[in-house]
């Protein structure tokens, strides 16, 4: 969806239209559990933590100042509740992702997929944000909370490791 577009939905549902909010679920809660189900490799928690922001941004929506952001608000929402539910919950830490989820190993594009769950936590959320959702690095340094510069140097460092790995791949 255009950000224009979502912008003047998001200002109609500060207004109470009902079928400008429905279209925004409609546009953003996919990406968003993705985005969830990336950070904790679970679906259930992908569930959980979605369900939760999605009540919140129902309740808060008008609290939203910037209707641009719109986007980015709910990805930081997300974001911020994988955290919260990572530093409170011991489930985290004891379960292993489904493996119903893990990439298979098919095609090139699939190998990549798999490298790049190789990186760290902290290049993979970059990589995942900016290629696979396409968001401005504006947008991701805003959902992750950090510089702008942290996320160039992540996205650079995420780079280098997935050309090493795929240069260590070809030469196998």
């Amino acid at each position: 969806m255009e950000p224009s577009k979502a912008a003047l939905l998001v200002l109609s549902a500060q207004q109470g239209n009902r079928r400008a909010f429905e279209t925004l679920c409609e546009a953003f809660y996919q990406p968003s559990w993705r985005f969830a189900m990336k950070l904790s490799g679970q679906r259930a928690c992908a569930d959980d933590i979605c369900q939760d922001v999605w009540t919140s941004v129902a309740k808060k929506l008008g609290q939203l100042k910037e209707p641009s952001a719109f986007r980015a608000w709910v990805f930081r929402a997300i974001y911020r509740r994988f955290i919260s539910q990572k530093q409170g919950e011991s489930r985290f830490e004891d379960t292993q992702p489904e493996h119903a989820y893990e990439t298979p190993d098919l095609d090139t594009s699939l190998s990549i997929l798999a490298l790049i769950n190789q990186l760290s936590d902290d290049e993979r959320h970059c990589v995942y944000l900016f290629y696979l959702e396409q968001m401005s690095l504006r947008d991701i340094a805003n959902i992750l909370d950090v510089p702008q510069g942290t996320v160039k140097s992540r996205l650079n460092r995420a780079r280098s490791q997935l050309r090493a790995m795929v240069n260590e791949e070809q030469a196998s």
